[in-house]
């Protein structure tokens, strides 16, 4: 099972480590710990844990973690494993008026899941795992703490393989909750469409404790509003999302590749907006400039006469024959 990615090291000792942003905190009684302790939810409060909690990839963090901060830290960090155990924990910390700032895999680069007036840091990622797949209606019902690459090798086992097809940047660092909370996009939305594209319904535990499931037991529905998309990008301010129903596709039977070679910036826009006019859907289409192609020193030989550069992934490909994978093909 994937575990969350530290970041870069903390220059100073756990006990040590001093808060940035200096905002107003919020005390936490022993006795709110004390009661979600009870229920079975593991409550961490060792200054490790709770450096590591207060800070993501956000690259001003970084920077501080050279001088010995982080950003912000909890009170404390509860990892919860089941919905009950997540609304127990906001429904007590709603009663003793405590923030809570959901967090997983913590990979965000904006900060985001800073638990800026401390309080309790939830930690999702003991939520994890493939519930069920639906391969009728081809959708499947995840854990909100579950990784891309273990959500991708669970697909990958049933039958004959299926994908979500959402492959973000961060796809070894981050989880499904994330992806839903932060509306994210992935490297082969050309095909498969954004996270918000994907989902089809939610299991949500709202501030005071209560639990509500939206849309999701079909495919398709035709009732609103959706309530469904009310949650997705809203980062956990209404709500924290603890289970998905997802889209699912077959894994393709075959896949290629091409990088092609444009003399123009121009022209290579033209000839994506031929590809995507003529209804191709291709996993990958991506167009860079000189200055970004010029980057990978393999390509920089081959094109840097050319100048621009694009790169398609299609997936379903019938492929006859061995093909290079390197084509320099000017458009006019």
């Amino acid at each position: 099972m994937t575990e969350p990615t530290p970041v870069t090291p903390i220059d100073a000792p756990a006990g040590s480590v001093h808060d940035r942003l200096g905002a107003a905190t919020v005390s936490v009684p022993p006795e709110l710990l004390d009661r979600i302790a009870s229920t079975g939810t593991a409550v961490l409060t060792d200054d490790n844990t709770r450096a590591e909690a207060g800070r993501d990839w956000w690259p001003l963090a970084i920077g501080w973690a050279a001088e010995g901060g982080v950003p912000q830290r909890p009170a404390a960090v509860v990892r919860p494993t089941s919905t009950e155990q997540v609304s127990g924990v906001l429904a007590a910390s709603n009663e003793a008026r405590v923030p809570v700032t959901a967090a997983a895999g913590r990979s965000g680069v904006c900060g985001g899941s800073v638990p800026v007036h401390g309080g309790i840091a939830l930690d999702m990622t003991a939520m994890t795992g493939l519930i069920d797949v639906d391969e009728t209606s081809l959708t499947a019902d995840v854990r909100a703490g579950t990784f891309g690459p273990d959500l991708e090798v669970a697909l990958g086992a049933v039958g004959d393989g299926y994908t979500l097809g959402h492959w973000p940047q961060s796809m070894d660092l981050s989880t499904v909750g994330g992806w839903l909370a932060c509306r994210g996009a992935g490297q082969y939305s050309t095909r498969y469409g954004k996270i918000e594209d994907m989902v089809l319904g939610l299991e949500v535990v709202l501030a005071d404790g209560r639990v509500v499931r939206t849309e999701g037991r079909a495919p398709r529905a035709a009732t609103g509003p959706n309530l469904t998309q009310l949650f997705v990008g809203s980062e956990g301010t209404l709500g924290v999302i603890t289970e998905a129903r997802l889209r699912i596709h077959p894994l393709p039977k075959a896949q290629g590749r091409r990088a092609l070679g444009f003399t123009t910036f121009v022209a290579g826009l033209e000839a994506c907006r031929r590809i995507l006019r003529r209804g191709a859907t291709p996993a990958v289409l991506r167009l860079y400039d000189q200055a970004e192609s010029a980057r990978a020193d393999e390509w920089v030989e081959k094109f840097k006469e050319i100048g621009q550069l694009m790169g398609i992934s299609v997936d379903e490909l019938v492929i006859e024959e061995e093909t290079p994978i390197l084509e320099a093909a000017p458009l006019s």
